[in-house]
């Protein structure tokens, strides 16, 4: 019970994306079978990754990832940049935003010409939908 409470206060300290909290919760649950007669450690082990297998396929599944390597590209939405190649509706270009060239791709039906000022609308993995500034 004393690791599960250590694993929830790091989560809480640390703010991250709930990990420690579940596997915490996990061993406090593990802790309280224990203390209501669950003397077999393999069955402790069981009851603990059965709950945090659980936990990980309900996290998976409901909750949205934080997409850690994606993790500053919604900022970018509203942000202005630049065309750096043409970026025709349906086609593939390059515009430059903080700096960094990205790929991008025409969010609307008006093409975007070398030196065009962009906004970004929205962003899908490492691509950036533009449309005219």
């Amino acid at each position: 019970m004393l690791a599960g409470a250590g694993l929830v206060t790091l989560e809480l300290l640390a703010g991250g994306e709930l990990w420690l909290l579940l596997a915490g919760l996990a061993a406090v649950l593990v802790g309280v079978a224990a203390l209501a007669g669950v003397d077999s450690v393999a069955l402790q082990l069981l009851i603990f990754s059965l709950l945090g297998g659980s936990v990980y396929l309900v996290k998976s599944r409901l909750l949205p990832a934080s997409g850690r390597p994606d993790a500053g590209t919604p900022t970018l939405v509203g942000e202005l940049g630049v065309a750096v190649t043409e970026i025709a509706p349906g086609k593939v270009g390059t515009a430059e935003l903080r700096g960094t060239s990205w790929t991008a791709r025409c969010a609307g039906d008006r093409a975007m010409a070398p030196g065009t000022g962009v906004r970004v609308v929205w962003v899908e993995g490492v691509s950036l939908y533009v449309e005219p500034e």
